[in-house]
């Protein structure tokens, strides 16, 4: 499934989220956030890395999607530092270029090795939390969330202004890796 879905989240002064179709690459005037999902699916191997410090935004992205997943009667995901590389690394792309995609299928297999089953949510908005329930009023941003079969969770979040960047990548049963330059302890 190689689909791109795109949403806009329209936030209300009543606080109502509201997801709404958007044209690829497109924002609606009044809009504060965009959403969309990608399941990937593919195998791939590579080497291990070292030290990783996730920022405050991709600690509190974890949380709100491991008390979902508790909530819905899935297992906690594990935060992995390779698949946050990863993310963190799509996060700046996407915030420097000041446009919402998803990672190239073809980059994805470069940046994360050693895996079976990825998914991957990408967002702009204004928090934390705006972006994880508009996630979760997605159907599609909800299965990645809530699919038993994911393990691990990757997140890259970056703040530009008054918008908040994300990338949340989840794998399944495989410790996942990437050739990407990890920092050093």
């Amino acid at each position: 499934m190689r689909h791109l879905r795109r949403f806009a989240v329209v936030v209300g002064t009543a606080a109502l989220a509201l997801l709404v179709p958007v044209t690829p690459g497109t924002q609606r005037p009044n809009s504060n956030a965009f959403a969309s999902s990608k399941p990937v699916v593919a195998t791939a191997v590579a080497e291990t890395s070292t030290c990783w410090s996730p920022r405050t935004s991709e600690l509190g992205f974890a949380r709100k999607i491991n008390e979902a997943r508790r909530a819905g009667g899935r297992a906690s995901l594990r935060l992995d530092p390779e698949l946050s590389r990863a993310a963190r690394y799509h996060t700046w792309q996407m915030a420097h270029k000041n446009e919402l995609y998803h990672t190239p299928a073809e980059n994805l297999k470069k940046r994360v090795t050693n895996w079976v089953v990825l998914g991957e949510n990408v967002g702009v908005g204004g928090s934390v939390t705006s972006l994880h329930d508009a996630f979760m009023n997605s159907p599609a941003h909800k299965d990645n969330i809530m699919l038993p079969g994911f393990t691990y969770v990757g997140i890259g979040a970056s703040q530009r202004g008054n918008r908040l960047w994300v990338t949340v990548i989840f794998e399944a049963a495989t410790n996942p890796d990437t050739p990407l330059r990890m920092p050093t302890c």
